[in-house]
């Protein structure tokens, strides 16, 4: 009879010990429930390895839990419904993009593409020559293959060329016998030369007083470029121009990836040189 007690008392004592184990795990008691469940994340655009012309780009996904935080580059974003997007600034090349997701109680996950960002399309450009002096410039023929740009005279002129002869190529202090004042002048070092400055001066010699033709290309609408200048390129000269103004302007190429400084002057048509041997006339 006492051992048909102890064993009542035996099975009471399971049931209960059962019972307060369901009790727990239905509370999140349990240490075997997710405990080493790990966060699912999906990137479903851009695909890795793309390649685009956008400067920024919308990164999109899911992630499993639906309440899971997820950054990209380090910076959150919106979750909704498992559901995330963002967007990242591109730079010109190869860009890489991490992107990582976390919820309490599980490993985090993360993910990695590559978007390359193409170059802008470059404008055909109509190659043509100029014997002298280039469009636009209402150039005056000096002789001795010098030529006088508009508002320029020959004295001037040749000035100019004695002192990038003695100097050479950059910014030059000048001298002009027909106002007897001074000017800065800047000139690129690739011959033909090309000197703007001063009182929206503009000069052109080649090297050792040869009188080479100029080689252009001209762009769309009024827009031409000289030597070693993208058409691309003379147009953010040309825009930057209208929004500062004649003088020292720094302009972006999208060719090189690059920003150069470059002097305009004042007086239509104007003349912008500088960078690394640009020339750009518009009117």
């Amino acid at each position: 009879m006492g051992a048909l007690r102890r064993l009542g008392v035996r099975v009471v004592l399971l049931a209960a010990a059962g019972f307060l184990s369901f009790v727990i795990a239905a509370c999140g008691g349990s240490k075997t429930t997710g405990a080493n469940a790990s966060v699912k994340l999906d990137i479903t655009a851009p695909s890795d390895g793309s390649s685009m012309r956008a400067d920024r780009v919308a990164v999109r996904g899911t992630v499993t839990p639906s309440d899971a935080t997820v950054q990209i580059l380090g910076r959150s974003v919106e979750v909704g419904n498992g559901v995330f997007a963002g967007f990242v600034p591109l730079h010109g090349g190869a860009n890489t993009i991490d992107v990582v997701a976390s919820a309490a109680g599980s490993a985090p996950a993360t993910a990695t593409i590559t978007i390359n960002r193409l170059g802008p399309r470059q404008r055909k450009a109509k190659r043509i020559r100029a014997k002298g002096a280039p469009p636009l410039s209402s150039a005056t023929n000096c002789g001795g293959g010098l030529t006088a740009g508009a508002h320029t005279s020959c004295p001037f002129a040749e000035n100019v060329r004695t002192a990038f002869e003695a100097s050479g190529s950059g910014v030059l202090d000048v001298h002009s016998p027909t106002t007897g004042q001074t000017y800065r002048m800047y000139c690129t070092s690739g011959s033909p030369h090309v000197c703007t400055g001063g009182h929206g001066a503009s000069v052109y010699f080649s090297s050792g007083g040869s009188a080479t033709g100029y080689d252009l290309s001209r762009c769309a609408g009024d827009l031409v470029v000289g030597p070693n200048t993208s058409c691309a390129f003379a147009e953010n000269v040309q825009t930057e121009y209208y929004r500062r103004g004649a003088g020292w302007i720094s302009v972006y190429s999208p060719v090189t990836d690059r920003t150069y400084s470059m002097y305009c002057t004042s007086s239509s048509p104007h003349v912008c040189t500088g960078g690394n041997n640009a020339a750009v006339y518009f009117p």
